[in-house]
């Protein structure tokens, strides 16, 4: 069965992405300059972890999978420095939200709640799946 792994993933200052490990044991970590090169990395470093867990028989090798689901989160700011074209005031309207207050969550000025964090990300999903929709004659 394919195991869900957990990653959260934060950019740094100097624009790298970091990601790491939330839910299996011992922490894998990988990073790169975009968040499509440190999924590359972090798959890499997990099957080099998985393939080493097994050579060396580890106790904890059950609670690993030979095939992961990997689940990436971010944190509300990466989200939109990684998607600069969304405009805050429209995902704030489709969230329900104060747009002032998702400037604030943006800025990392303030933390969003978990049913806050929730609204946006369905806000962003919405707005995906009507790009998804368009097509041109």
């Amino acid at each position: 069965m394919n195991k869900t792994v957990n990653i959260t993933v934060e950019k740094y200052k100097d624009g790298t992405f970091w990601g790491t490990t939330q839910n299996i044991p011992g922490v894998v970590t990988a990073y790169g300059s975009t968040l499509s090169e440190l999924k590359e990395n972090i798959t890499i470093a997990y099957y080099d972890y998985y393939e080493l867990a097994k050579d060396l028989k580890e106790d904890f090798l059950d609670d690993l999978s030979e095939n992961p689901v990997f689940i990436y989160n971010l944190d509300l700011k990466s989200v939109f420095e990684l998607l600069p074209e969304i405009k805050i005031s429209n995902i704030a309207d489709k969230a329900g939200i104060n747009s002032s207050l998702l400037r604030q969550y943006k800025t990392g000025k303030k933390n969003a709640s978990e049913e806050q964090a929730n609204k946006i990300l369905h806000a962003l999903h919405t707005l995906g799946k009507e790009l998804l929709s368009v097509s041109f004659n």
